[in-house]
């Protein structure tokens, strides 16, 4: 058998002789080579073996080597380790389902909740800022032209109905004061004399002349005070006409003022304006009366109820949006003018799946929730909805009734899904 595979190749070993001998002194070169290096690694090494420390390193080297071919021959392979102990799929929608046999979840760390459909109210939000009650702002200007002599009241101050806001000097006030205190003085005489129409005539003027006083800004205790002592002062206060804080003060002392000139500004604190922008598409959404819920980054944790007043006749050009203005009672006076504040109106209902903010989790711009589909088993789905408020969410798509929502270490939980995924 043997001699008749070597006949078969003989013609083979014939055509590759002329090469052979082409490169046979190479070959007998390189020989050569080869045995003096071994016989010279032969010495070396059995010199470096007569050497006790050299053969135990050798020995624990050889012993890890071996240690190592065993491990891999034995060992189970990457892939048959994950199907032992958990399996990930994703379907066609991006779903990713997770399996992890044997792995218990902790119910002081993960709690599951039965999820439900419920009514949902659709909410209209508004953006906007505070700003004082027009219609309680007073501006206080000059009556008559002359000097402020003193001012009570700077930026902030609180006033109460009445009280002196500046001193102010005017001659026309002056002549104003003298004309009442001769009429009170001749009605005074004709009291006494009993003439009749005379009497009624100087009533009449000091009537007038009072009345003169109260257009350039006397006050009636101040026409009772002149009154009473006949003496003319060079100068009046300048009273608040409403109760509030001065919000602008427009000359300092000493300044002199024309009729109509402004002196200060004051505005109610205690009732302020939600001044909102609504867009084209909600216009039809908005009416007066409507109660708006608003919330200020101050106070996170509160709402504040707004009652619309107003809703704009025209488009704004610039912003092509609705102004709406709505009412606040800030008795405790926590707002203040031009806070930037979202304002929330109910417009409807809808039919979701309410869920704890803790249940959703956050990646870049999308929202998922995990369910648990059987004993070891998990799914993380994707859903889509609005939040209701700081702690609950409605979900309108993505997650149906009577599934077992995890809605406590979801977080957690989702890094495994993150692990498995990569």
């Amino acid at each position: 058998m043997l001699k008749k595979y070597l006949d078969k190749l003989q013609p083979y070993l014939d055509k590759l002789k002329p090469y052979w001998e082409k490169i046979r002194p190479q070959a007998e070169v390189a020989l050569a080579k080869g045995k003096h290096f071994y016989k010279h690694a032969e010495v070396i090494a059995k010199h470096k073996w007569a050497q006790p420390r050299f053969r135990l390193i050798s020995s624990l080297a050889g012993a890890l080597i071996v240690g190592v071919v065993i491990g891999m021959i034995f060992a189970p392979s990457k892939d048959d380790t994950e199907n032992t102990h958990k399996t990930i799929s994703v379907d066609k929608t991006g779903i990713i389902n997770i399996s992890l046999p044997g792995v218990t979840l902790s119910p002081d760390v993960f709690e599951f909740y039965l999820t439900g459909e419920s009514a949902a109210p659709l909410n209209l939000i508004v953006p906007g800022r505070l700003a004082y009650n027009a219609e309680r702002v007073k501006v206080i200007s000059a009556r008559a032209p002359g000097r402020v002599e003193r001012i009570y009241a700077f930026d902030g101050a609180p006033v109460k109905v009445g009280d002196p806001v500046a001193d102010f000097y005017s001659p026309d006030y002056v002549s104003a004061q003298t004309e009442y205190i001769l009429a009170s003085k001749m009605v005074s005489a004709l009291n006494k004399a009993d003439v009749g129409t005379l009497y009624q005539d100087a009533k009449d003027t000091q009537e007038a002349a009072a009345n003169h006083l109260r257009i350039l800004g006397g006050s009636d205790q101040d026409i009772q005070r002149l009154r009473a002592n006949g003496v003319a002062s060079p100068t009046f206060p300048i009273r608040a006409p409403i109760e509030g804080v001065v919000i602008k003060r427009a000359v300092d002392p000493g300044a002199f003022l024309n009729t109509g000139d402004v002196l200060a500004t004051i505005a109610d604190p205690k009732n302020l304006w939600f001044v909102g922008s609504v867009f084209e598409q909600d216009i039809g959404k908005i009416k007066v009366g409507d109660l708006f819920r608003l919330k200020v980054e101050a106070y996170p944790d509160r709402e504040f109820v707004a009652k619309a007043n107003y809703v704009g006749a025209s488009i704004d050009p610039v912003t092509h949006a609705l102004v709406i203005r709505a009412e606040i009672d800030n008795t405790d006076g926590l707002l203040k003018p031009e806070m930037f504040v979202t304002g929330s109106l109910v417009v409807g209902t809808t039919t979701a799946i309410v869920v704890p903010t803790s249940a959703l989790i956050q990646a870049r711009n999308a929202r998922y929730v995990i369910i648990k589909t059987g004993p070891d088993a998990y799914s993380r789905l994707p859903v889509y909805g609005f939040e209701l408020n700081d702690h609950e969410f409605a979900v309108t798509d993505g997650l149906q009734a009577h599934q077992n929502l995890l809605i406590k270490g979801a977080t957690l939980l989702n890094q495994r899904f993150v692990r498995e995924q990569d």
